[in-house]
């Protein structure tokens, strides 16, 4: 009972290890209100027909900055009849626009050098204007613009910038910027993620993967000693 015991307690420490190592490599980083359904306070107050709303005037996005007062949250439910702004919209009921100014959000982890970064952004063309939509990661002075397919009338389509580290930008901000060159840009689900696994891991994760394979080990000991 007792070598039994410490198999499960050797096994239980190989696991626990195993997942903290599979943590310290996840790569999704947090953006603050990713599709936009956090409201302001006070909601949308601003009717555009049935079940259609959107924010104006100024309206900070929460968790976003704004350039302009021309940005603005919506949701675009269905005009007078049946007109409808979007077939869909990707995640939730509500998504951001732009009248030309730009929406940007510096996330909280910095450069490291030899990741790559990925931001991925759906962006949306009304039924009644043109799509005229940016999307761009800047670091370190750069600009890497999104590209992907234009969507057609009524859609969506995802837009995907990359970026992979270099020597200089280490420590430099990650900034997400959604732009708009004209009348309305619309955007939602919004995900920005890295590559670890890339790059030289960091001095905890080595620590975490040093764990497990301790925990291996003694495992491996423990079943010549049986």
């Amino acid at each position: 009972m007792y070598r039994i015991n410490i198999k499960q307690k050797l096994f239980s420490f190989i696991v626990v290890g195993a997942l903290a190592a599979v943590s310290a490599f996840a790569g999704t980083i947090v953006v603050s209100n990713a599709s936009f359904e956090n409201l302001p306070l006070g909601g949308l107050p601003n009717g555009c027909g049935a079940g259609c709303s959107y924010s104006s005037g100024g309206i900070p996005i929460p968790g976003w900055t704004s350039s302009d007062s021309t940005p603005g949250q919506f949701q675009p439910g269905s005009s007078s009849g049946n007109f409808i702004f979007f077939n869909s919209v990707p995640d939730g009921i509500t998504t951001a626009y732009s009248n030309g100014g730009t929406i940007s959000q510096v996330v909280a982890p910095t450069v490291q050098v030899g990741v790559t970064y990925t931001l991925q952004v759906d962006v949306g063309a009304r039924n009644d204007l043109p799509f005229n939509s940016f999307v761009d990661l800047l670091i370190n002075g750069n600009l890497i613009s999104a590209v992907g397919v234009t969507p057609t009338a009524g859609n969506w389509s995802t837009y995907t910038a990359t970026y992979t580290g270099l020597a200089a930008d280490v420590g430099q901000a990650i900034t997400i910027q959604l732009a708009t060159g004209g009348a309305q840009g619309n955007y939602d689900n919004v995900r920005l993620s890295d590559d670890l696994n890339g790059a030289a891991p960091e001095p905890a994760t080595a620590a975490v993967f040093t764990l497990g394979l301790a925990g291996i080990l003694a495992y491996a000991r423990s079943k010549r000693n049986c």
